[in-house]
C-alpha cells in the first residue's frame, strides 16, 4: 500500500498518510456514472472510420537570434527528445493541420483541407511542404480504425495541454476540458477517461489496452448487473481518434512520437 510521510510542525514528528486509491469504489462509481449518462443523453463512442491528418509535436514558439530581427528565424517544434526548426511556410502548414475549432468536429482535417488552408494563409506551394513534414513525422495520415489506427497508436502518445473541468448536473454526459471558466471542448465520459490517463503509458495503444483490460476485469466482477464498461481496445481507440481533431484543434492535447 502506497503511503507518504509528511514532516510535522513540531519537532521531528512524522505522520503517515494513506494515498492508495480505493479501486473498487472507483469502478463502482464509474458504473454508476455511466448508468446516469445512459439515462441523460450520454452518447456512445463515435465508431466511424475516417481518414485524418494529425500534427505531431509540441510547439515551442518562434526563435529570434538577432536583436534587430523583424521576423523569427524559425519556429520550434519539440518532437520526442529533439526540436525541429521550421521555416515560416513549414510552420504555416503544420499549424493549419491542427484544424479550425469551429468546424473540425463536423469535418475532420484532410490533406486537401490542410493544403487549401495553407494556400489561403499565403503559402504558395503547400504540397511539397506537406510531404516534407510527413516524411519527418510532424504530420501523420491515419484512419480511425483498422491496422492504420493501431499502428498510429503504437508509435504515438498524447499529452494533455489543459485541465479537466468535469461535468455539470445539467449535462451529466458531457465532460469539459480547458481552463477555469474557459472550457475548450466537451467530450463523453470514455474519451474523458482516456484523455486523463493515457499519457501515463509508453504509447497510446498500451494505454488503451490497459484501460480495456481493466474494464474487462470490472465487467467480470460485476457480472450481468449494471452498465458494462467498454472492454474492446479497438472500439476505444476508434472513439478516441474520432475525438482527436477536436482535442488537437482546441489545444487540449498534443501528439508526441514514441
Amino acid at each position: 500500500m502506497a503511503s507518504a510521510k509528511n514532516a510535522g510542525a513540531v519537532g521531528d514528528r512524522t505522520e503517515t498518510v494513506n494515498t492508495a486509491p480505493d479501486l473498487g469504489a472507483i469502478l463502482a462509481e464509474t458504473r454508476r456514472i455511466r448508468q446516469e449518462f445512459a439515462e441523460h443523453g450520454g452518447g456512445p463512442l463515435d465508431n466511424s472510420n475516417v481518414e485524418l491528418v494529425l500534427p505531431v509535436g509540441h510547439f515551442a514558439g518562434p526563435m529570434f537570434t538577432r536583436p534587430e530581427a523583424e521576423a523569427p528565424e524559425s519556429f520550434e517544434v519539440r518532437f520526442r527528445d529533439g526540436v525541429f526548426s521550421l521555416s515560416a511556410a513549414e510552420y504555416a502548414v503544420w499549424a493549419v493541420a491542427h484544424g479550425d475549432p469551429e468546424s473540425v468536429g463536423a469535418s475532420p482535417t484532410t490533406r486537401a483541407m490542410v493544403e487549401d488552408a495553407a494556400s489561403r494563409a499565403g503559402v504558395r506551394e503547400p504540397a511539397p511542404l506537406f510531404d516534407g513534414l510527413a516524411k519527418d513525422g510532424l504530420l501523420v495520415r491515419t484512419r480511425t480504425s483498422g491496422p492504420d489506427a493501431e499502428e498510429f497508436a503504437r508509435r504515438h502518445q498524447i499529452r494533455p495541454l489543459a485541465l479537466g473541468l468535469g461535468n455539470t448536473p445539467q449535462s451529466l454526459g458531457g465532460f469539459q476540458i480547458g481552463m477555469p471558466n474557459a472550457p475548450r471542448a466537451t467530450v463523453g465520459y470514455d474519451v474523458y477517461h482516456m484523455w486523463l490517463f493515457a499519457h501515463q503509458a509508453e504509447n497510446l495503444w498500451g494505454a488503451i489496452s490497459t484501460i480495456a483490460a481493466e474494464a474487462a476485469a470490472a465487467n467480470l466482477e460485476e457480472g450481468d448487473e449494471g452498465v458494462r464498461l467498454i472492454e474492446d481496445p479497438e472500439t476505444l481507440l476508434t472513439g478516441f481518434l474520432n475525438a482527436m481533431p477536436v482535442l488537437v484543434s482546441t489545444s487540449c492535447v498534443y501528439i508526441d512520437r514514441c
